[in-house]
Formats: structure tokens, C-alpha cells, sequence
């Protein structure tokens, strides 16, 4: 990031989070100049708002199959891509749609694997007790109930037989929104993940809480 869209990042922090959540950012990027670092969060218990509840009572939660998907590939709002169907057809993700009849409200993907995808040549090792949400989405239409932390209840009980009590995140410390939001759902903060890539050496420093970490061999 350049120091013209830094500026520009800042300003729009200030507007949308305030002064504390600006001087956070500007902070944090003098302290970790060179370096992407990733906050690590975790969630066990969400807590969806009672209005959520009580509006959702005859919505539907369902993992999507690929024709599902499909069918919302047409509508660009939706960020559904080709990628995202083959990923649910080869059994690499899941993607949980929350309905309203035969209206999308939302919907949050998973990762299958506990070997978590955080970015090309970079992956965390999880607990067997706890799966990877890396994408989330709520229609406009349906904005402002907290769906989002509903979602996630519901992520939990259809994965619940599966062994699966822990839901797994990562957000830019740059992402302020994003921060914002995953607080919102019921996350906390586990740990930071911090890669520095300097001329064809690339460092990378993961500090976590031992529960949030697994030293079982994956593929």
C-alpha cells in the first residue's frame, strides 16, 4: 500500500470507525511496516441478537449442493463464482445458505479441510474440533438484523455431529470493517499471523494460543 492510499485507507477508517480505530491502523502499520499480519480469531459460543432470532423464524439453513450455487451464479451481488461451485462439487468447501422462501438473506462458506488456506503457500494447522469460515455474505435487503452471528449458530448445529464446536477466522489488521464485524459475531482474538517477504526470503511468525493449534500431519 503506497502512501497515497494509506492516507486515503486512514481517512475512510476515521469516517466509518472513528479517531481510536484510525490511530489503531496508523499505528499498527509504523509497527509492522513490510509485513501482512493477520489477526486469528476463534468462535464457540455466538450470540445472535433476539430480534434476529425472532425475524428468522421460518427462514432456512441448508448447505448449498452445486446447482444451488448455480443458480445464483447470474447475480454479480451474490459473489459467487465458477471456483466457488467446483470447490463445493469436489468436496473442498461448504457454503450454508440462509433462505426466505426463495429469497437469498445470506449465506457463510467453510473450509473442509482443518488445514486452513490463508493465502498462496500459507496454511494453519487446526484442531480437529474446529472448521475454517472464510466468507460470509447478507443481502441488503437483510442487512441490519445481525444475521451474520445467526449464521454462525446454525454453522455450529449443522456441523455439530461432524465433531466440529469452534469456528476459525482471520482478518487484515488493516480491515477495520471487517474487525469491527467479526467482534460483532462473538469472535475473539487468538493470535497473529505475520509474513514478511524481503528480496527470495519470505519469514513468517505465528503466535497462538495452544488450544487453537494442531501437530497432527495433514494433506
Amino acid at each position: 500500500m503506497g502512501l497515497r492510499e494509506q492516507v486515503a485507507h486512514l481517512a475512510a477508517t476515521r469516517k466509518e470507525q472513528g479517531w481510536s480505530e484510525a490511530a489503531r491502523t496508523m499505528l499498527a502499520g509504523i509497527r509492522y511496516r513490510g509485513e501482512s499480519r493477520k489477526i486469528l480469531f476463534a468462535l464457540s459460543h455466538p450470540r445472535p441478537l433476539p430480534d434476529a432470532i425472532e425475524a428468522a423464524r421460518t427462514h432456512r439453513f441448508k448447505f448449498a449442493t452445486p446447482e444451488d450455487l448455480e443458480s445464483l451464479l447470474p447475480t454479480p451481488a451474490y459473489m459467487i463464482a465458477p471456483v466457488d461451485v467446483e470447490r463445493v462439487r469436489n468436496g473442498i468447501a461448504r457454503c450454508m445458505l440462509q433462505q426466505d422462501g426463495e429469497h437469498l438473506v445470506g449465506y457463510a462458506w467453510i473450509w473442509t479441510s482443518r488445514l486452513a488456506y490463508i493465502e498462496d503457500g500459507v496454511h494453519l494447522n487446526l484442531p480437529d474440533d474446529m472448521i475454517y469460515n472464510y466468507k460470509a455474505y447478507t443481502n441488503p435487503d437483510y442487512r441490519g438484523y445481525g444475521y451474520q452471528a445467526l449464521r454462525h449458530l446454525n454453522l455450529l448445529a449443522l456441523t455439530r455431529d461432524e465433531g466440529v464446536r469452534r469456528l476459525f477466522g482471520f482478518v487484515d489488521q488493516f480491515n477495520s470493517k471487517s474487525l469491527h464485524g467479526v467482534r460483532k459475531s462473538g469472535y475473539v482474538p487468538v493470535g497473529t499471523l505475520r509474513i514478511r517477504r524481503r528480496g527470495d526470503r519470505v519469514r513468517m511468525i505465528v503466535d497462538v494460543e495452544k488450544d487453537f493449534w494442531s501437530n497432527k500431519a495433514r494433506t
